[in-house]
């Protein structure tokens, strides 16, 4: 487990038990390395590969890195693509589905749902779609990358906000970044929010402003901020870095000062 206020560079975890058919699902951010606040999982999935039904007591957020496929929900299906964002609200039953080609993905809840990763922890609230209705929660929604609500220069000049609390999402949320080589975010803090960033593109380094130590990462790897620690995610090697990922819960005083209204 990372020591308080380390920031850890995770390239590996264990093995997850949610996929029927081939493919991986692999553990990135969890509680192992001190997140309580966002899981990162990595999800490859075989042609004609799924999920387990998967039911958490928190919203869930996912990022497809390639391939096709589609999520079900309530009795409905909903097309995936490379680019696409998902959010799940709490308390709704739902499954990834591949195609014939597969598909990979990356996210999870938050907060982290223990009964993940101990089949001796209590399973998640027996909630269904119907005990949300009526609340102005949704189930399943579809983002794209390329469909931003909001712009924040303050972590590059190409620093997308896609789900986030002017969407509804009111845990979780997905930025989509993209810095240029050489390029370097302004030094930043979240309170009261742990910052989870999964490397789609790239190599860089992310630096602990607090007492001036430096780690290297690479494409599928993620980051994992403690809150509270200031960092700075830097594209120092030469190539661009492309991430995705972001501060849960929402960091809201953040978002205030980019002008947001929610």
């Amino acid at each position: 487990m990372a020591g308080a206020g380390a920031i850890a560079v995770c390239g590996g975890g264990p093995q997850l038990d949610l996929l029927r058919g081939p493919g991986t699902a692999q553990a990135l951010v969890h509680p192992g390395v001190g997140a309580t606040m966002r899981a990162m999982h990595h999800l490859v999935l075989g042609g004609d590969g799924e999920t387990v039904g998967l039911n958490h007591p928190s919203d869930a957020v996912y990022y497809v890195l390639s391939g096709e496929g589609r999520v079900s929900a309530d009795g409905q299906d909903f097309p995936l693509a490379e680019g696409a964002m998902i959010h799940i609200d709490a308390g709704t039953p739902y499954r990834l589905h591949a195609g014939p080609a597969g598909m990979a993905v990356v996210g999870g809840p938050a907060p982290v749902d223990p009964g993940l990763y101990d089949a001796g922890a209590p399973p998640p609230a027996a909630t269904s779609a119907s005990d949300v209705a009526g609340t102005g929660r949704e189930g399943v929604r579809l983002f794209h990358r390329d469909r931003p609500d909001l712009l924040m220069p303050l972590i590059s000049t190409d620093a997308r906000l896609v789900i986030w609390p002017g969407v509804g999402a009111l845990a979780a949320n997905m930025n989509y970044v993209k810095m240029a080589p050489g390029e370097e975010n302004v030094p930043h803090v979240h309170p009261v929010s742990e910052d989870t960033i999964y490397i789609v593109e790239g190599r860089g380094s992310v630096r602990n402003v607090d007492d001036d130590t430096v780690q290297e990462f690479r494409a599928g790897e993620a980051i994992f901020v403690p809150a509270g620690v200031q960092h700075q995610v830097r594209a120092d090697a030469g190539v661009p870095v492309v991430s995705v990922g972001g501060p849960c819960p929402p960091d809201y005083e953040m978002l205030r000062r980019l002008g947001a209204e929610f």
